[in-house]
């Protein structure tokens, strides 16, 4: 039995509830980013056109209806006035110049998947940056350059033949750029830490039309608020460089309990992380398909041999537990989290992002809850119950509730070490849920909040800035904390007239 791959459990069967074009009305998030902006002139797209190599993609151009959409389809109602795809940093100085002159509203789209939409628009510009997505291995391989418009996929696959890594997530593709700049966890978070914890340079061009080089003597500052503050606050970053790791294998796990047994195997899989060596990282999920029972099982990746795999999780083999294990060279691991194992390389990337992409995108809604104690048997008990309410009308689709571990390298650096402040947590929960028609969309968006309410009694009040989500109240302080009025004293500096900005933008001090 192969391990079930993450990118499934969060589309839920994504053939089974790919959802058609929904409605602009049907979208959850309204903002004045989002709809109402003034038309851009022709004389300003012909400006625009003179002022960068790469490609403008003007409404009803070639190319346009695709280069548009971004991974949620709930937001494919949106219709920005172009999408720009910039060919270096001169081509993004420029854009960001132009729009400083004529007043236009830009937003910056890496692979897409900002869980709000926030890297499209109704109207203004998408600053794409797919074209600026090279990997390259330096520094004897123990450094590596990555153009921010970078899918993760070809990021391990660029490294994986140097026989070296770095930790971040498993959908392939995602972009590197915002997975970055909001933290960025992953299967090997817990050995080498975050994406943003591996983050030594990058190159960023700030609301004022400037190239800077940042790291921890230039700009210290804004390199401490680009390692957790979260995508599009600062600038439109357009390249990263990361400290690499030694990765030719690793072991996996696939675990899977009756779902009797769905308390007691938290319980455990709670109880054994907190003190498990850091070369183990695991994921727990909770899941409705949309058809049949709901499924309770593990993931996790180990960096040692299957058996003292097997010896670190032995506590986690009760309750009528299945066990699948192997080891594999890291690459192919690395395409087994993302659903693609045995498929050719090309076409684990999701459709019109990349050429020979095959993976469907999805209409979902997402939330989130750090979790800083244990949950008590009520608290796994409100989890498990709201699963097995979406369970029982499997026409809304998929709903599921994942549990990604913290501790190890995740939670060694002290809150205020980067903007990245939950050092503190036990894990994360994902909440999904996944539809297909505007029936299914109201109950989802109905179920998701009656869920994340639900467990309120049990949860940190912090949220994963990744994990994004519109309707997320006093999401300033849920995603940033104790490490806010700093964040907000470095946009002050860099954006005080708050150019770049989104419905949950940080706002400058001032």
């Amino acid at each position: 039995m192969a391990a079930v791959d993450r990118r499934s459990f969060l589309t839920g069967t994504a053939a089974a509830v790919a959802a058609a074009t929904l409605p602009l009305d049907a979208l959850a998030t309204a903002s004045d980013l989002l709809t109402g902006e003034a038309s851009i002139s022709n004389r300003a797209l012909r400006a625009l056109r003179s002022a960068v190599d790469g490609p403008v993609l003007a409404r009803g151009s070639r190319g346009y209806g695709t280069a548009r959409l971004v991974y949620n389809e709930r937001f494919d109602g949106l219709r920005p006035q172009a999408v720009v795809e910039p060919l270096n940093v001169r081509d993004v100085q420029a854009v960001v110049r132009w729009a400083q002159r004529y007043g236009v509203r830009i937003v910056a789209k890496g692979g897409g998947h900002s869980y709000a939409g926030y890297s499209t628009l109704a109207n203004g510009i998408v600053v794409d940056m797919n074209r600026i997505a090279g990997v390259s291995p330096k520094a004897g391989n123990t450094r590596v350059n990555v153009g921010a418009g970078a899918q993760l996929i070809d990021v391990y696959a660029g490294l994986a033949r140097r026989g070296v890594t770095v930790p971040a997530g498993s959908c392939p593709s995602v972009g590197v750029g915002g997975h970055a700049l909001g933290g960025g966890m992953g299967l090997a978070g817990r050995r080498f830490g975050l994406l943003s914890d591996n983050m030594t340079a990058l190159t960023i061009v700030t609301a004022d039309g400037r190239i800077r080089r940042v790291d921890r003597d230039t700009n210290p500052d804004l390199f401490w608020a680009c390692r957790g503050g979260g995508g599009g606050n600062f600038g439109i970053v357009t390249g990263f460089q990361f400290k690499t790791h030694r990765a030719r294998s690793a072991s996996w796990f696939n675990i899977t309990w009756p779902w009797a047994a769905a308390s007691e195997a938290l319980e455990a899989w709670q109880r054994l992380l907190p003190g498990a060596t850091d070369e183990l990282t695991a994921i727990f999920h909770l899941i409705t398909s949309g058809s049949g029972p709901p499924q309770v099982s593990c993931d996790g990746q180990f960096f040692g041999s299957e058996s003292q795999l097997r010896a670190t999780i032995r506590p986690l083999l009760e309750h009528g537990a299945q066990l699948s294990i192997g080891t594999e060279a890291y690459l192919p691991l690395m395409l087994r989290w993302a659903g693609c194992l045995g498929d050719p390389l090309r076409s684990c990337h999701t459709k019109h992002t990349s050429g020979g992409g095959t993976l469907p995108r999805a209409a979902f809604f997402a939330k989130s809850d750090y979790v800083d104690q244990p949950l008590s048997s009520a608290g796994r008990r409100t989890a498990i119950d709201w699963i097995e309410r979406r369970n029982a009308n499997p026409s809304l689709g998929s709903g599921a509730l994942l549990l990604d571990s913290y501790g190890g390298a995740l939670n060694r650096p002290k809150p205020g070490a980067t903007a990245f402040v939950h050092r503190d947590e036990l894990f994360c929960i994902q909440y999904g849920a996944y539809f297909e028609g505007a029936t299914a969309q109201r109950a989802s968006k109905s179920w998701i909040a009656g869920a994340h309410k639900a467990m309120r009694p049990y949860v940190s009040g912090q949220a994963y800035q990744n994990y994004i989500d519109a309707s997320l109240p006093n999401w300033q302080r849920a995603y940033y904390a104790t490490n806010l009025p700093r964040l907000r004293q470095v946009k002050q500096t860099y954006d005080p007239n708050f150019f770049f900005r989104f419905p949950q933008a940080i706002p400058p001090a001032g």
